[in-house]
């Protein structure tokens, strides 16, 4: 009786690589959980599985710690056991994953102190150039040994792709190629290449930094990107011709960039969308300034903040993409076959001008009237 109570709120000790294992197997959906076919439109028994297709850089690990019942909540205090080094995540790749490397050591884990109802967090992280591992706790750091990480209570665990001593050797060759490159500059290439700082950088750190991807800086036409044409030196970097080639060949991606210019087609493009923003918050602002000051009682529509900050993100021209159709079904229920306002719900308040802006530009809807 005893160790059922255990298990019930502690639960079993057990292994990362059991945990992966369970969270990869297949389910088998029969009885009152078969699945809907798509060509036959019936419903049919079924195997439902999981498997990686691209393993990330840094591999986040999330253990459910938390159980939540109708009536209460607690936490799983089971001690899960694993590795600080030479995770390998070989047995849940699908047959087409891309990456080559897939063995990954600990970098961090976060810890919870506490209880379902509440506690404290503090991290275990490695500090790699001295192998030191470190615990942050609030503003205070201390050194720990790597048994007081193993031991610990994990709640999320943060692991990085091995490096191998191959891939270091070619960030030496290219280091060496650029040093040579600098001090025979009167002798160089004719040409100079410009490569994403961004791809740049994960070069420099990952253990596979994947192919070129200028298309951080690039337009479709090969121009500089009209909002990146400014601060162009923070988005991409020269290199030589032989550095080009060399990361060219091993990496892939690109496309090449020996010239940078603003492209005119999507500067005019950009100066249609700009005027559109100047255009739309103008409009909205003098709109909105007199349903402040309207002194009688004038109908007043809803509009879900989840679009609405989409659209205020696109007119600050902190997102280049537009808002789409106005979303408002999460701010409504369906009650005698009308939508009406749903109580709690995440809206602003907005005139009927505003209210038909929006609905002229974007479309979509439904239109909710809290007061006509």
């Amino acid at each position: 009786m005893w160790n059922y109570v255990w298990g019930w709120f502690w639960g079993p000790n057990g292994r990362l690589n059991d945990c992966l294992s369970a969270f990869f197997s297949a389910d088998e959906l029969k009885g009152d959980n078969m699945y809907s076919c798509e060509k036959c439109k019936k419903l049919r028994n079924g195997i439902k599985f999981s498997m990686i297709e691209v393993l990330p850089e840094v591999l986040t690990i999330h253990l459910k710690r938390f159980r939540h019942e109708p009536l209460f909540s607690s936490k799983i205090s089971s001690h899960i056991s694993f590795p600080i080094r030479g995770l390998d995540m070989k047995p849940w790749l699908s047959r087409d994953c891309s990456s080559k490397i897939t063995t990954y050591d600990l970098v961090a884990v976060i810890v919870h102190h506490g209880t379902a109802g509440g506690g404290h967090y503090t991290c275990y992280a490695l500090n790699e150039p001295s192998s030191q591992w470190m615990e942050f706790d609030d503003s205070s750091a201390r050194p720990v040994s790597v048994e007081t990480v193993a031991n610990c209570q994990a709640y999320v665990l943060f692991y990085q792709k091995r490096r191998t001593s191959e891939m270091e050797d070619f960030r030496r060759h290219i280091a060496n190629l650029t040093q040579q490159e600098l001090e025979a500059r009167s002798n160089g290439g004719l040409l100079q290449f410009y490569i994403s700082c961004k791809w740049f950088c994960k070069f420099k750190t990952f253990a596979e930094p994947g192919p070129i991807h200028n298309q951080d800086f690039l337009c479709p036409h090969g121009g500089i990107q009209p909002l990146k044409i400014e601060r162009f030196d923070e988005v991409c970097l020269p290199v030589s011709a032989v550095v080009w080639e060399a990361l060219h060949t091993r990496f892939g991606g690109g496309p090449a960039c020996n010239r940078l210019f603003r492209c005119p087609v999507c500067q005019q493009k950009q100066e249609v969308m700009d005027k559109r923003r100047r255009e739309e918050l103008g409009t909205f602002l003098e709109l909105q300034r007199d349903f402040q000051n309207e002194k009688s009682s004038v109908p007043i529509y809803a509009i879900a903040m989840n679009w609405f900050r989409k659209w205020e993100n696109f007119v600050k021209n902190r997102d280049s993409a537009l808002p789409g159709p106005v979303e408002n079904l999460p701010i409504t229920i369906l009650r005698n076959g009308n939508r009406i306002l749903r109580p709690s719900s995440d809206f602003a308040q907005l005139s009927a001008a505003l209210w038909h802006l929006f609905h002229s530009h974007y479309g979509g809807g439904p239109e909710v009237i809290i007061r006509s």
